[in-house]
């Protein structure tokens, strides 16, 4: 769920030297940017985007007013260097000159398309013993179910709240649900069979939350992120809401991913990059990358194997990108963009992957503005 809906290897508990977590200096620092650049103090911006750029890990945006602002000092080498790293991002920010160009992408085909137009559906998850797939409905409050062959109903019908996060146990028959509402925040496990409600457990009052985003590990532990900076874990043995990681290691934390061994988890940051945890000590440092990836924006994010999809609705163009990962898991050796540029991917948000297959939400409606006509959403579906 994108925020508001509404770390070189560093620990995402120090900032690049400080002893301050990198969610408070972030702010500062681009302000500062921001402050210099307007008064034409190169040299000082440039200072303040050379910290921007670790702290975000080398995010596009950020590279591109670099590549500028060497430009402006009279520093061609630089500039060209920071203009090259760009071109090669794929992205479109407004610079003529170095955007890429808007090429369409698509490796995808249609699984379904869903009837009611005006649904905004944020997640998707698959149960492979009941062969049905299930999808949230934010603004209709309901959650969808759809066969094989796609054919849709109703599972659960309108409730009191928004819902967002989906992710099915097949094995215990449990679907797990979370709902968002006025910074009001839940996580609901349903009853695969009927949809009657097993557990419910509530965030502590007196703060926001955004319970917009979930996976589960082999033995049923629910981990679940908050995109206002918070990642929970439901321990299958010890059945509560438990706070892994307050805000400080994340600012806006996405779809999380375990690694094939349970032992680590991949956390996006809708602020930067990808974050991978060792569950054992906490320590959580940043997933390696080429220069010219930038990872901020994403919202879904899978992982099979060495392969990882990741679903960026927060860049220009919204796109799905495709990474190839060492056999450790800790870098990126190669990506590409597969879907792009193409009007009936609108505001892609997640998906599920089922056996080799990746099925994801396109055209979700989060991007219609108010009194703006919806179009109907749709399944889409390709090779992981």
């Amino acid at each position: 769920m994108r925020p508001g809906s509404v770390l070189g290897l560093l620990s995402v508990l120090t900032a690049v030297g400080q002893e301050r977590p990198w969610t408070e200096v972030y702010p500062e620092e681009a302000a500062a940017a921001n402050k210099a650049c307007a008064a034409k103090a190169f040299a000082e911006c440039r200072g303040h985007l050379l910290r921007l750029k670790e702290m975000l890990d080398g995010r596009g945006d950020v590279i591109l007013r670099l590549a500028k602002v060497e430009e402006s000092l009279g520093h061609a080498e630089a500039a060209r260097e920071w203009f090259a790293i760009y071109s090669r991002m794929g992205l479109q920010l407004g610079d003529a000159a170095h955007d890429a160009p808007p090429t369409a992408i698509s490796v995808s085909q249609v699984f379904v398309t869903l009837g009611e137009k005006d649904l905004i559906p944020e997640d998707i998850t698959y149960d492979s013993v009941g062969g049905r797939f299930y999808i949230s409905s934010v603004r209709h409050r309901k959650i969808l179910s759809v066969t094989k062959e796609g054919t849709v109903s109703d599972f659960l019908p309108e409730g009191d709240a928004p819902v967002f996060a989906l992710a099915a146990d097949p094995v215990r028959r449990v679907l797990w649900a979370t709902t968002v509402d006025e910074g009001k925040s839940a996580l609901l496990r349903l009853s695969l069979e009927s949809g009657k409600l097993l557990k419910r457990y509530d965030l502590p009052a007196g703060a926001k939350h955004e319970l917009g985003d979930m996976t589960l590990s082999a033995s049923g532990d629910a981990y679940v992120s908050d995109g206002l900076g918070s990642v929970y874990l439901v321990d299958h043995k010890r059945d509560g809401l438990e706070l892994l990681f307050g805000p400080g290691t994340f600012r806006s934390p996405q779809t999380p991913a375990l690694s094939p061994d349970g032992r680590r988890l991949f956390v996006p940051d809708y602020s930067r990059g990808i974050g991978i945890v060792d569950l054992a000590t906490k320590e959580c440092k940043l997933l390696e990358h080429p220069a010219d990836l930038s990872l901020a924006g994403i919202d879904g994010m899978y992982l099979k194997g060495r392969t990882m999809v990741a679903i960026q609705n927060g860049t220009t163009p919204e796109r799905l990108i495709r990474m190839q990962l060492d056999t450790g898991l800790t870098k990126v050796t190669g990506w590409e963009t597969i879907e792009a540029n193409w009007k009936g991917l609108g505001d892609p948000t997640h998906g599920v992957v089922v056996g080799d297959q990746f099925y994801f939400i396109a055209n979700s409606g989060w991007d219609v503005k108010p009194g703006g006509v919806f179009e109907a959403a749709s399944i889409r579906v390709m090779r992981m």
